[in-house]
């Protein structure tokens, strides 16, 4: 059994138990798997990779961290719903008629192993088995292989021990213990496992061993060494391999150790030295069970791989050449979860199961290419034209590459870069991903790799549509933020790449059109974005709220800085300044004004020219353009600059950090709390400290402040809420309430608000602090503030709901689910509130009654957490908001 993590919080586990497929008859050989059935897999987060077979019933173990669902692996069909006690479900086996389960989380010591009659659902046994915890016994070497290993002879456990390793094997049926061993050897061991325990150690300097253990008494059957490999390249995804290599075991038992394959026996089989590994179905001898999904071409684990379809891949084992052969799923959508003769079970990162069989026919030479005519291929330089690129640069020339799929090379050149004449134009690259045995076999790949970009990375709403999508991939360093695109029409897939979104906005439907001409499909428009006055693609995630000052709308994403005509969202321009530029930016006088880390840049706010910077020693967490001034906060001081020619003017060191102060300006002081539990009023000219006043502990979780004319409304880390005089600091009134306070206090007529941690929202007299009421609520999400509009207070919970209170009586007049957490918001404006849930979707409710106006799709990643750049503005009588990378501004 090979046991590997794929992903995490929830847990999936695969494993069939089925006769074998019928032999090859005559000069038939493997040419296709094909897919017999797909079942819902409740949207696992972990999947365990397991490859064991036997010749009892078929069945297949799903599971997530409360229940097991046994489906009938023939069919796909539920047979019945396991509820193990204890949580959360963390393992889940299947083996000679056994289910086999594990709760609870080995971080907590112990965890309980149950076994169930996979026929029945019957309870057999449970057990508490204390398992290891860490990759490193104390003196002993480091453990890399799984903390239990199933097979059909026995369950064999890695114990919690000090030292050295332990194993304890259990018999499936009763949960007996039948054998234990000591492991002696002082060097790095992995596992796997068959009907037999792999192990496989490596001591530095040493040769490699590698032995096959019998379950049942943990007695040695064989042992086989060889030399121990340098390593051409360090792997990070292989480092919990002794030797840098992987261990593969398929479910009959024949083992892959680096460019070493053995039979279930120990014997040796030849090496690709001796017999290349191809990908095609030529004759020889039969296949083994799949030892695992790979891509063609494994690259860098984070980029894209080339090309798109994941690869089944088994042993001969006759000539112990690895065969490949393409699903019509993408490599970076599939697990490998279970195998049997002829079969294969692939989770799918659409949340499916599928369940593939292996079909035989007289082989072509074509299976690598899903059967399909090398020369259907079309040349990749073909797709697009100088003529084409002209409106990026007038110039562009083409330069293809010949990719080889295992030793296959295509006669037209499958990838194309279109180099622009200059260098401060963009590169576009293009690559022929995959061309399908049909239309419909594309589509279900596109469609599939489509959904898993979008459940990860951020798309292009605003030009989503049945045959594109634009999104930002994964960078060089694993961030995300990378342009891409990929493009399908008939049995084609093409995927384009840039460091210009806006070049990709232009070529990529270029590219569609004509897929669809080649292949004679009707052309397509997207049907437009409801709300949507107009979008711009900028190069990366939006950092901040897109900022509007007059008829400019600026923006921050993917390093630069961009200007654009608030009605139309023409770019009048763009300034790359970092390589991560934070917001939202500010204004002063003709400038604007943006921050990296450590930085704060001035640009010239009509052309984007520099004017100047300020760099700091220390982080620049925030800052504040006004007055003639930059107050800005680094490190541990507030810092003045002149807003013209960034010339420091003074300088106020804080006692705490300025990571948890916050900065604001009224009038001609500024108000800061430290971090610490004191705020200060600082003199807006000169810096000088005109009061201080202290309002919670060193290990406050923070202090909120907000000046409204004459008084100065601070929410404290002592439950405390005071009204000071904005001149003295002198207490005019002070509320303790029950609960640490998590806002600002929001001043609106004649009242104070502010949520507290205990779950309430209280009013306050503003005049005399008195309680005017307090209203119940669900868990208040603290990230977000409070909104009056219409006579309503409103609120936004944890558990995504829009609350709406009145503001005189404290009564709830409405509550409305948002059906996700929200992370912007709310915002109200002429009768209309708006939040965003995560995932990049912009609600509008009715102020009144909370009724869902519209909705809008912006296209961040529901995986991801609270995006920055999905955030509300509102002027020139549009809502301005940013999503996937784009800038929109939406009709309120």
């Amino acid at each position: 059994m090979l046991i590997a993590r794929a992903a995490a919080v929830l847990v999936t586990i695969a494993l069939l138990l089925g006769a074998a497929a019928d032999a090859p008859i005559g000069r038939l050989a493997p040419v296709q798997w094909r897919m017999a059935w797909s079942a819902p897999a409740d949207d696992p987060k972990w999947a365990f990779k397991v490859t064991l077979s036997s010749a009892s019933e078929q069945v297949l173990a799903l599971a997530d961290e409360t229940q097991v669902r046994v489906l009938n692996a023939r069919t796909g069909r539920s047979v019945r719903t396991l509820y193990p006690p204890g949580h959360p479900v963390t393992g889940v086996w299947v083996t000679s008629g056994t289910v086999f389960v594990l709760t609870g989380e080995v971080s907590d010591g112990e965890q309980r192993l149950q076994a169930y009659d996979a026929a029945t659902g019957a309870t057999l046994w449970q057990r508490t088995v204390a398992l290891l915890s860490q990759e490193r016994v104390p003196d002993t070497g480091r453990y890399f292989g799984p903390r239990i290993v199933v097979t059909e002879r026995g369950v064999v456990l890695a114990e919690r021990e000090s030292e050295p390793l332990t194993l304890l094997s259990l018999d499936p049926r009763s949960g007996a213990a039948v054998a234990r061993t000591v492991y002696e050897r002082h060097c790095d061991l992995t596992a796997a496992g068959a009907h037999s325990l792999l192990l496989l150690d490596y001591c530095a300097g040493n040769r490699i061993r590698l032995s096959s253990v019998d379950p049942s008494t943990l007695r040695t059957e064989w042992s086989r060494t060889m030399p121990s490999p340098a390593l051409r390249f360090p792997d990070p995804v292989k480092l919990g391999d002794p030797n840098g290599h992987t261990l593969t075991v398929s479910g009959d038992g024949y083992v892959e150790i680096g460019d070493a394959f053995y039979a279930p026996d120990g014997r040796r089989l030849p090496t690709p030295h001796e017999t290349p590994r191809t990908g095609g179905s030529a004759g020889g001898g039969p296949w083994s069970e799949p030892l695992y999904l790979r891509s063609a071409d494994p690259g860098i684990s984070f980029l894209p791989t080339w090309p798109l379809p994941a690869f089944l891949t088994s042993l001969d084992l006759r000539t112990g050449r690895l065969h490949s052969l393409p699903l019509d799923v993408p490599s970076g959508a599939a697990t490998l979860v279970g195998t049997a003769p002829g079969k294969a079970f692939v989770l799918l990162g659409t949340g499916r199961v599928a369940a593939y069989t292996l079909t035989y026919g007289i082989p072509t030479g074509r299976e690598l290419f899903d059967g399909v005519p090398l020369d259907a291929w079309p040349d990749a330089c073909g797709l697009l034209s100088a003529a084409d690129l002209r409106p990026i640069a007038d110039g562009y020339t083409p330069a293809p590459a010949t990719p080889a799929l295992f030793g296959e090379r295509l006669p037209h050149p499958p990838q194309c870069d279109w180099i622009p004449p200059t260098d401060d134009a963009p590169v576009v690259s293009l690559a022929v991903e995959w061309v399908s045995s049909s239309s419909a076999t594309a589509r279900r790949i596109f469609a599939t790799e489509t959904a898993d970009l979008k459940q990860s990375l951020a798309y292009d709403a605003a030009t989503e549509g049945p045959y594109l999508l634009d999104y930002l991939g994964l960078t060089a360093t694993g961030s995300s933020g990378a342009p891409e695109a990929v493009v399908s029409a008939g049995p084609v897939i093409v995927r384009l790449a840039s460091t210009s979104r806006p070049a990709l906005r232009l070529v990529a439907p270029l590219v569609r059109d004509e897929l669809l001409a080649r292949y004679r499909l009707a052309r397509h428009t997207p049907a437009p974005l409801p709300r949507l006055r107009w979008s711009f693609p900028t190069d990366g995630h939006l950092m901040g709220a897109p900022t509007v000052n007059g008829d400019t709308v600026y923006a921050a994403g993917g390093g630069r800085v961009y200007a654009m005509d608030a009605a139309t969202g023409r770019l009048w321009w763009s300034r790359a300044i970092s390589d991560y530029v934070s917001g939202p930016m500010q204004f002063a006088g003709d400038l604007v004004y943006a921050e990296d880390p450590i930085s704060l840049h001035a640009l010239d706010a009509r052309t984007g020219r520099p004017r100047w910077r300020y760099s700091s020693q220390d982080l620049v967490y925030h800052f504040l353009a006004t007055r003639g001034r930059i107050i800005l906060c680094a490190g541990s001081e507030i810092i003045a600059l002149d807003a013209a020619t960034g010339r420091r003017l003074w300088r106020f060191r804080t006692a705490g950090s300025c990571a948890g102060s916050r900065l604001v300006q009224a009038g001609g002081t500024v108000y800061m709390d430290d971090g610490a539990g004191t705020v200060h009023a600082l003199d807006l000219a000169t810096g000088r400290r005109r009061w201080s006043v202290r309002t919670g502990t060193d290990e406050a979780a923070g202090t909120w402040v907000t000046p409204v004319g004459k008084v100065v409304y601070v929410a404290g880390a002592d439950r405390r809420i005071r009204a000071l005089d904005a001149a003295t600091g002198a207490e005019r009134w002070s509320t303790r309430l029950g609960g640490a306070l998590t806002s600002a206090p929001l001043a609106a007529g004649a009242a104070v608000y502010v949520r507290s941690a205990d779950y309430k929202v209280h009013a306050l007299d503003a005049r005399t602090g008195r309680k005017r009421w307090t209203a119940l609520t669900s868990v208040i999400d603290p990230a977000l503030g409070l909104t009056v509009g219409q006579d309503h207070l409103y609120v936004v919970t944890a558990t995504g709901i829009v609350s709406a209170f009145d503001t005189s009586t404290g009564v709830e007049r409405w509550s409305t689910p948002m059906g996700g957490v929200i992370v912007v918001g709310p915002v109200a404006h002429k009768g209309v509130v708006y939040v965003s849930t995560q995932g990049g979707t912009v609600h509008a409710l009715d102020e009144a009654t909370g009724a869902r106006k519209w909705r809008m799709l912006t296209g961040d990643a529901p995986e991801s957490g609270s995006i920055i750049g999905n955030t509300l503005t509102y002027a020139n009588g549009l809502i301005y908001t940013g999503g996937g990378g784009n800038v929109y501004a939406l009709r309120p």
